[in-house]
């Protein structure tokens, strides 16, 4: 799909559609990003999910506490679909309620 198929698609001009594939840390309405994702046919959720899930995070000037298999768990939720990340979370949160209550 072209940047003019998408601004066409979604009601927004091919400068916005262009500018917003070049900046970085773009700052975009939530009606223009809905517009987006029923033009690309996903979920403004989608979006937000995947443009987090592939984000570098860096962390400067400060330390990260996280312990490492914590990490690793949200790595692998990361991985999953947001509807199945969901149904895991809930599970996991039923098991530790079971778990605690010994």
């Amino acid at each position: 799909m072209t940047q003019e198929d998408l601004a066409e698609l979604s009601d927004l001009s091919v400068n916005f559609i262009s500018r917003l594939e070049r900046t970085k840390n773009q700052n975009i309405s939530i009606q223009k990003l809905d517009s987006i994702a029923r033009a690309l046919n996903t979920t403004t959720p989608d979006i937000i999910m995947n443009a987090y899930r592939f984000k570098e995070v860096k962390v400067e000037n400060h330390q990260d506490n996280t312990p490492v298999f914590i990490k690793k768990v949200l790595n692998e939720l990361r991985k999953m679909s947001p509807d199945k990340a969901e149904r895991v979370c809930k599970s996991f949160i039923i098991l530790a309620k079971e778990i605690n209550k010994d």
